[in-house]
């Protein structure tokens, strides 16, 4: 299993990376119509949203037993799922305008952070299987 400081690492590199991506994307005078102007706030929320789930994935490895992991993995991602529903209800329903170009920069790294996330527990749960399977 991976340490909490290193995860949160990757969490940050991940941030990193899509502040990045998004601000070159932003530079390019073609694509600033293919990204809404409040975009910030997506990756800020996604960010948070991040970190919540290594911190309660963090938790669930130390103190539940392994027939709980798998349940606690999937619901993390009903979490996120949920928690980013409501997000996106909040703010549509706020009368945001270019709803749709909001939603679908949302889904974007929406997206990105899901891969990320099975990423994570695919190796977590290499990891654990290694532990279970030394004599």
């Amino acid at each position: 299993m991976k340490s909490l400081s290193r995860q949160i690492i990757n969490s940050v590199v991940l941030f990193g990376v899509l502040v990045g991506l998004f601000y070159l994307l932003q530079s390019i005078e073609a694509t600033n119509k293919l990204i809404h102007p409040q975009f910030w706030g997506i990756l800020i929320f996604s960010f948070i949203l991040g970190l919540l789930v290594v911190f309660v994935g963090d938790w669930g490895m130390r103190n539940m037993d392994a027939q709980s992991r798998p349940n606690l993995f999937l619901g993390l991602t009903v979490m996120r799922l949920l928690l980013s529903m409501i997000f996106i209800g909040i703010i549509v329903f706020a009368g945001l305008e270019q709803r749709v170009l909001w939603v679908g920069n949302f889904f974007m790294v929406y997206l990105f952070y899901l891969v990320f996330e099975i990423v994570t527990i695919l190796s977590n749960l290499r990891a654990i299987s290694a532990e279970g399977e030394k004599p």
